[in-house]
């Protein structure tokens, strides 16, 4: 089968429900090769479902080769869903493939009477738009509160944010990386401790049916304690009564995680930091990071 064929259809194979709203990924057409001298690989973000694609992301790949050089790379064709690309494995041993300077929704907040809330873009006045309905009489609005309390507002509309109001724009990062060995797998890179990255402990490309990922999550060289990661195992097309969603593990104080694998497979970990904040009362963080890592799991 055509190579370029073969990873588009690769889309269609794992469907896995995602707790969170969206994860990029990086799938490769194999995750190890005897001899072979390039490999395609797929990327897009997923939205509920593993590995099938929701939108694509504009993206270059920075290719770190078994001797530690790297080379930048472009997608070979980028299409509205996804994103196909291709490189060379001169050498024996592991390559990593990351994504470099991806960015999804940056969004703008504003401080309004102690809150913050998400700026949405006003929606123009149609000329010819319908009046607003004339307002409920005491007794209705009343019975309505009783029925179900009132939410505190989360969002507001820009032309309602205060001359005055306190703004923030928020910078959303999308990191996906996986790892490819040739002949056998090598030393992966060392963490730069700038920015969102995992510190293996465990080589991603040494997994097996019955034992562990273990890794360690880290922010600018810190240990991110109590955060959670959530593992998806793909299922055929024909095969949705088999799909699996591993339970979410939560790092311990030393930023570390243990994702043990009962079956072979191919499983994607995605994580969000900092994690979504339920209280908008707290000022959001200007960085925000969402990571997906894809492994395979042998038997």
């Amino acid at each position: 089968m055509n190579r370029w064929l073969k990873i588009a259809l690769l889309s269609s194979l794992p469907v896995v429900a995602s707790a969170h709203t969206m994860s990029p990924f990086v799938l490769p057409e194999a995750f190890d090769t005897k001899a072979a001298q390039n490999l395609s690989f797929q990327s897009a973000v997923t939205i509920e479902k593993f590995f099938t694609p929701g939108f694509n992301f504009k993206t270059s790949y920075v290719i770190t080769e078994p001797d530690g050089q790297q080379k930048t790379i472009n997608p070979a064709a980028s299409l509205k869903r996804f994103s196909v690309a291709e490189f060379d494995l001169p050498k024996d041993g592991t390559y990593r493939i990351r994504t470099q300077d991806a960015l999804g929704n940056s969004g703008k907040y504003a401080l309004v009477d102690g809150r913050w809330l998400r700026v949405r873009a006003a929606r123009p006045q149609a000329a010819n738009a319908p009046k607003p309905e004339a307002k409920q009489s005491t007794a209705q609005t009343a019975k309505a509160a009783d029925a179900k309390p009132a939410q505190p507002p989360r969002m507001i509309m820009s032309d309602q944010v205060p001359a005055n109001a306190q703004t923030l724009e928020v910078t959303n990062h999308l990191i996906a990386e996986t790892f490819i060995s040739k002949a056998k797998p090598s030393a992966i890179p060392a963490v730069t401790n700038k920015g969102f990255e995992l510190k293996f402990i465990t080589h991603p490309n040494e997994l097996y049916e019955g034992e562990s990922l273990k890794a360690q999550v880290l922010n600018n060289g810190k240990a991110v304690k109590d955060l959670e990661i959530d593992v998806f195992k793909g299922a055929g097309q024909f095969d949705g009564a088999q799909t699996k969603e591993l339970s979410a593990v939560k790092t311990n104080a030393k930023g570390e995680f243990e994702v043990k694998f009962d079956e072979p497979g191919v499983y994607l970990i995605t994580t969000s930091y900092p994690e979504a904040n339920p209280d908008a009362t707290k000022k959001p963080a200007t960085d925000v990071y969402t990571y997906g890592l894809t492994v395979e799991v042998t038997q």
